[in-house]
């Protein structure tokens, strides 16, 4: 089996993330989102320009239930993830994931990414410098259009 990099797959298409400081308000996040509906990946920055950790669709829309609804929208969410959005403000406080396994470097392998998108249940991924700062995203879709290439060229 071939081994593919992530450079060789990433940047196929246009960002589907944004960037945010880790510190950012709930408030100026949802208003960037509403302003950039496409966007698929929510990647946060400490003030290093390093990753610090994700924010999923998914904690936006728990985010957002807990909100309208309060402790009755949180029906079938386990009592650590309510304490995460009762309180929440910042970005940080939705944030997911380790600084230190978050993002792909080029040089990783598409298995290694692939393994990371599929332990954090999400579809894009950070590709990060050495340093941890970001450098765009890997997204399912590059991924796939690169698996139908290697085929294309192997026939």
């Amino acid at each position: 089996m071939k081994t593919i990099l992530v450079k060789e797959a990433y940047q196929l298409y246009e960002s589907a993330s944004i960037s945010v400081p880790e510190d950012a308000t709930l408030e100026s996040l949802v208003t960037t989102l509403a302003r950039r509906p496409g966007v698929r990946g929510i990647f946060l920055i400490d003030s290093g320009r390093r990753v610090a950790g994700t924010i999923t669709r998914s904690d936006l829309l728990k985010w957002a239930r807990y909100r309208f609804w309060g402790e009755e929208g949180m029906k079938m969410i386990y009592l650590r993830e309510i304490y995460q959005y009762i309180g929440a403000t910042t970005a940080k406080d939705l944030a997911q994931g380790d600084r230190r396994s978050l993002g792909v470097k080029e040089d990783d392998t598409l298995y290694t990414a692939l393994d990371r998108m599929i332990s954090f249940g999400e579809d894009i991924i950070p590709v990060v410098d050495g340093k941890g700062r970001v450098l765009g995203d890997l997204t399912l879709s590059e991924v796939l259009m690169k698996a139908i290439e290697v085929e294309r060229q192997s026939k």
